[in-house]
């Protein structure tokens, strides 16, 4: 797997978002081609979430389209998988983490959205597109249950630093299956890699040892 992943703590498509993303697209050393994948928003504004995505990127100089993956049937349409595997950047949005799990685990989408990990390529995840990435993710009255597995041994807290009140890391901690690291993002920042470092405004903690590791845009961590 030679591609990149981006574990984004969430805040998508905001000004500030701007030089994290623009870091990882130059990382594809071309005019790329991303597709947003608004299927965590599909209760919500489906249409919306990708309009502005596709708004973002367009503002940013690339190529943007939205695949419009918002339910179990569509996650098997063939023509939509083909437009996710055809990306240069796969970006999920923000939105329901359960919603977007179930519909995305086994689905053809999924299938197609990995491929891009075979080349030169990044999938991206903000929030709920970052917490179903892990091998473990937090479901709210229902503790830990097991994500994609995309990144191996790590569970991501999106909005670490602006929900910080509502994530009781220790309890998580404690709860985790043993060998998964705690991973809290801040928004507007990303933990991208392997090898994992961190880019954008805010801060990467990870909670591992008797005190959490804090590392800032630029550093790398050995995870």
């Amino acid at each position: 797997m030679a591609g990149l992943i981006a574990l984004v703590g969430g805040g998508e498509f905001r000004r500030n978002c701007q030089p994290m993303d623009r870091a990882l697209l130059a990382r594809l050393g071309k005019r790329p081609k991303v597709v947003i994948l608004p299927t965590a928003a599909a209760r919500e504004n489906p249409s919306l979430a990708g309009e502005n995505g596709v708004r973002y990127f367009h503002h940013l100089g690339v190529q943007a389209e939205a695949a419009m993956v918002i339910d179990a049937e569509t996650a098997r349409q063939p023509a939509l998988a083909a437009q996710v595997k055809n990306a240069d950047l796969i970006y999920f949005t923000g939105g329901d983490p359960l919603y977007l799990l179930e519909t995305m685990r086994d689905s053809l989408a999924w299938q197609a959205a990995q491929k891009v990990l075979q080349g030169d390529r990044i999938l991206a995840g903000s929030s709920a597109g970052a917490m179903i990435l892990g091998e473990q993710m937090w479901a709210p009255g229902d503790g830990w249950r097991e994500g994609l597995g995309l990144v191996r041994h790590i569970a991501v807290i999106p909005h670490h630093a602006s929900l910080a009140s509502r994530w009781n890391a220790a309890r998580m901690r404690a709860s985790l299956p043993e060998g998964v690291i705690l991973v809290g993002i801040d928004e507007a920042t990303a933990l991208a890699g392997p090898p994992w470092q961190v880019l954008g405004p805010g801060e990467v903690t990870v909670y591992r040892g008797k005190k959490p590791l804090v590392s800032r845009e630029g550093e790398t961590l050995p995870l």
